[in-house]
């Protein structure tokens, strides 16, 4: 991973971005935390999200819902949609 040290903390976000490769980049500022900029693939977003409790909890309500019969499948609203 590359790191960049960024002395101008006003630095256009696009800048760091060009700088940012399929590996990534860590941006380091003087006095600063550290930044990782990192590439998103689906595995990466997989790791986010399944790690995310607001996320996994959203899930969680939407699933009992679903059991509960308060949802409809795919084919179910295409035909509710036709009858309007």
């Amino acid at each position: 991973m590359t790191v960049q040290h960024v002395s101008d903390l006003e630095m256009p976000i696009g800048k760091i971005l060009e700088a940012a490769d399929a590996e990534g980049l860590l941006i380091e500022g003087q006095g600063q935390s550290r930044y990782a900029v990192l590439p998103l693939d689906d595995d990466l977003l997989d790791y986010l999200l399944e790690r995310n409790p607001q996320f996994v909890a959203d899930c969680q309500r939407i699933r009992e819902r679903m059991r509960a019969g308060g949802a409809h499948t795919h084919a179910e609203v295409k035909q509710l949609l036709s009858e309007t």
